[in-house]
């Protein structure tokens, strides 16, 4: 069992039920409404979450979804995950659905919830960055594993690491210095299915580019993953202020270099071998 840790903040809210059901956004990514003889209420992103008729609303709960689909017969999950909690005198807040279960936990206590369930052998997974379909995290906190291929309990794709992937991971072992790469994850399960990150510099004509890497398994190759974790690294450079990105593509490449073009990288110039992109942010 593994929680995902989901990016956006999520509200909990008590609605009128004599002002009608409200329907959810388009734009939603949870939106849960329950309705009894007594109340109406709404578990909802706060992005999303409606203004009219509102009676009460208490906002800053951060959610954690159950990894994967659990079947119907599995017994004790919310047990194992609420009993360490409620021993260390935190509160939970659960929502089901008809594939698993999400825990709410009250955003000032995000931390000591998050060591708990480490402690007691849960894996917590945080994301650093979101997009429609994959999260990003820090692959150094996998290292070794990835290393040395330790699958255990881990949360990854049949073909993942792949065998650049490993390498990498070795030699950053063994030179004592972290990757900073960012392990690219499916947003639905959660599963490890490559990584992105920057390699450094480079001086491409008479600017200085910081330059990009990333690597597919098989499995998630030819889906669009690739284009959309090149488009979610492009805002992090954004917002460090970088200027130019660049990278370079084996000459048969065509489908990074699609990728490529399609965020607007030129060709800066090509060898026999390789083509050396640029893009100016």
């Amino acid at each position: 069992m593994i929680l995902l840790r989901q990016v956006e903040p999520f509200s909990v809210i008590k609605l009128d039920p004599g002002v009608g059901i409200p329907a959810p956004p388009v734009e939603s990514t949870f939106w849960a409404l329950t309705r009894t003889a007594d109340e109406l209420s709404l578990v909802c992103t706060t992005e999303s979450a409606p203004v009219a008729g509102v009676i009460n609303r208490q906002n800053d709960w951060v959610a954690f979804r159950v990894a994967g689909t659990m079947e119907f017969t599995l017994t004790g999950i919310v047990a194992s995950i609420s009993q360490p909690i409620a021993k260390a005198g935190l509160g939970i807040f659960v929502v089901s659905t008809f594939d698993t279960d999400y825990i709410l936990i009250a955003s000032d206590q995000v931390a000591e919830a998050v060591q708990v369930w480490r402690l007691v052998g849960i894996p917590v997974i945080e994301p650093t960055y979101q997009t429609d379909h994959l999260i990003l995290t820090p692959q150094d906190d996998e290292l070794t594993d990835i290393a040395h291929n330790l699958r255990e309990n881990k949360l990854w794709a049949p073909d993942y690491p792949g065998e650049g992937e490993i390498l990498n991971s070795l030699l950053a072992l063994e030179s004592g210095e972290p990757t900073g790469l960012l392990q690219i994850r499916l947003r639905a399960t959660g599963a490890a299915i490559g990584n992105i990150g920057f390699k450094g510099e480079q001086l491409i004509g008479n600017v200085r580019a910081a330059e990009i890497r990333y690597e597919l398994v098989p499995s998630a190759q030819g889906q669009g993953y690739g284009t959309e974790a090149v488009g979610a690294l492009l805002q992090i450079a954004r917002d460090q202020g970088i200027q130019y990105l660049c990278a370079d593509t084996q000459v048969n490449n065509a489908a990074s270099q699609e990728i490529l073009t399609t965020h607007k990288f030129v060709e800066a110039s090509r060898d026999d071998r390789s083509i050396w992109w640029l893009l100016a942010l």
